[in-house]
């Protein structure tokens, strides 16, 4: 599923340059990409850090940790981000979630836990200067596949501007058996028309 998914990704991504482009790291958006295809919907979803935890950098105490699994365990409950219309008829096949990083280091290495809960105050603070200056960067990246009995789905609701205020706009590119269609999202119409 993942490297079918992966290249319908690419595929979106090829065909429509300039919304490509729009998807770099930006605090305030999160990117949605959709398949359907027979009885199957793939959603992609990616969004910076900042704007569902707040922060980007490696989360350096107990409190930055828990809200990375708080997320990551909202993303993996899809219910909490799209309202799919019953009529489609969708149970979920598959998910994953995780939070990708980069550009980021852990100067302590392999420290035990005890050993880096003493340096917690220290890292937060390093971190924070490196979120700052643009140097840490890290997004959620959650991807679902459904399996449904009816795809001719006309739209589908997002509530994830209720679960993560910080997300201002969606860039939401889809391929339907419709063809292609693709469009910004906001909290005050938070519906994707597909067809």
């Amino acid at each position: 599923m993942l490297k079918k998914f992966t290249l319908v990704s690419l595929a979106i991504a090829c065909s429509t340059p300039a919304i490509a482009q729009q998807s770099a790291h930006v605090h305030g958006f999160a990117s949605i990409n959709f398949a359907i295809d027979d009885e199957e919907l793939q959603i992609e979803f990616v969004s910076p850090a900042e704007s569902i935890v707040g922060f980007e950098y490696e989360p350096s105490n107990a409190t930055k940790r828990k809200a990375v699994a708080d997320a990551i365990a909202l993303l993996r409950d899809p219910t909490k981000l799209f309202v799919l219309p019953a009529s489609a008829g969708c149970e979920l096949h598959e998910v994953e979630a995780e939070r990708h990083a980069e550009d980021e280091h852990d100067e302590h290495g392999e420290h035990g836990k005890d050993e880096h809960a003493k340096h917690d105050e220290h890292e937060d603070e390093h971190a924070h200067e490196d979120s700052n200056t643009g140097e840490s960067h890290s997004e959620f990246h959650a991807s679902y596949h459904f399996d449904c009995k009816n795809t001719a789905i006309e739209a589908i609701g997002l509530s994830l501007f209720e679960t993560w205020p910080r997300i201002e706009e969606v860039r939401v590119q889809a391929l339907t058996q419709s063809g292609q269609t693709g469009g910004n999202i906001e909290a005050s119409d938070p519906v994707i028309r597909l067809q």
